[in-house]
């Protein structure tokens, strides 16, 4: 049983079911889902079909691309930091599909219990290190993350999982699951990477985290937009993303929003908009190796700090901060995968990635409480009864 779904709008989602073709692709060989076989096929090869499909490409078949984050090594020239055995594409082509309301639910909570998590210390220690990077100038951001397992109790179907998270009235614009046959990558994404309609590509990066509660968010979203930060950090980054996409073509692209408010469970955000108009068809790779990975869960400048964070983090992102995309008839969607869990079915281990991008401006103990709200928006959205 292999499914996909996919939040289309409040009342709605997109259900994907009986693949026809699915692959798990690693550096030097690829896995069929379907067969349970391993066949040969290089990274580089899945690089070359990517090259084949336009942006502008009628999909008659609804097929998904879970591109993990460490797939953005192969075209930054930093093969030699991706593990032969990690995963860095999912490609799924489904023959069936239909739009379904939202369902009750089995399920009135899933009580996730805390297995393992970053100290205080530890993060603080990494967190210097990074201040240490900045002062020297060998990057101006950098976004650092670290791995937060739980576990439940009991044993629960990838069905009923899927239900109860896409019956929630708090979801991401992005928010989609997939179910792999023993594992499941669940996101609540409210992060767009691109978005393609009508010869137009957008980009949208979110920067800063706020806690609000009730009806004071105009208080806090104030004091956001005046922090600076804040700002900073919001501001290099839509530089940043406007660079990646007038790599597609001559440098016109606009920002059409600066500093707009989002909101999640118990938190807001602060977002841009970024938009560029092709004059010429545009291949799906060039757009990847253009603005994957997004700079929101990288930080500036792109490839020095992915190497950095290798070098800090110590653990495969996977498909935490890398991008699902969604290709059905023309539209070409796809997210960042921040507020995103892997879960282990046969261990019961839920795998999720929180963190945040740091400045000079930035102070530990206000990153790692960020971390923190980031773990218990996502969290919170299982305890509900």
């Amino acid at each position: 049983m292999i499914f996909s779904r996919f939040k289309l709008n409040p009342e709605l989602f997109l259900e994907l079911e009986n693949p026809i073709r699915a692959y798990i692709y690693y550096r030097d060989r690829r896995f069929n889902i379907l067969t349970g076989f391993p066949e040969a096929y290089s990274i580089q090869d899945l690089c070359s079909e990517l090259s084949q499909i336009q942006l502008d490409s009628n999909f008659k078949l609804p097929k998904v691309y879970h591109f993990y984050y460490e797939f953005g090594f192969v075209h930054m020239g930093l093969e030699h930091l991706i593990d032969r055995d990690a995963p860095l594409v999912v490609e799924i082509e489904y023959s069936q599909q239909k739009k379904v309301r939202p369902r009750k639910s089995s399920l009135k909570k899933i009580e996730l219990k805390s297995l393992e998590r970053p100290s205080w210390s530890e993060y603080k220690e990494n967190f210097h290190l990074v201040q240490e990077q900045l002062i020297l100038g060998n990057c101006y951001q950098l976004n650092l993350t670290y791995p937060f397992d739980f576990y439940t109790d009991e044993s629960l179907h990838p069905k009923d999982i899927a239900d109860y998270f896409f019956s929630q009235k708090t979801l991401g614009a992005y928010a989609h699951a997939t179910y792999l046959g023993q594992e499941m990558i669940l996101s609540n994404s409210p992060e767009c990477l691109f978005q393609y309609r009508s010869k137009e590509i957008f980009t949208m990066p979110i920067k800063g985290t706020k806690k609000y509660s009730g009806t004071n968010w105009r208080k806090v979203w104030q004091g956001m937009i005046d922090d600076p930060k804040e700002s900073a950090e919001l501001i290099m980054i839509t530089d940043l993303l406007k660079n990646d996409l007038n790599r597609l073509e001559r440098a016109r692209a606009k920002v059409i929003k600066l500093k707009a408010p989002l909101f999640a469970p118990g938190i807001i955000h602060q977002y841009s908009l970024i938009s560029l108009q092709l004059d010429h068809s545009v291949s799906l790779l060039k757009v990847m190796q253009s603005l994957f990975p997004g700079g929101s869960i990288t930080g500036a400048p792109k490839k020095k700090v992915m190497s950095l964070i290798s070098s800090f983090e110590r653990y495969q992102r996977g498909a935490y901060c890398g991008s699902t995309l969604l290709c059905i008839n023309k539209r070409k969607s796809a997210s960042i995968n921040i507020r995103t869990a892997l879960i282990d079915f046969e261990h019961k281990v839920w795998r999720y990635g929180a963190g945040g991008g740091i400045t000079l401006l930035s102070k530990a103990h206000e990153e790692f409480q960020e971390m923190e709200l980031k773990v218990s928006s996502f969290t919170s959205l299982f305890s509900k009864i």
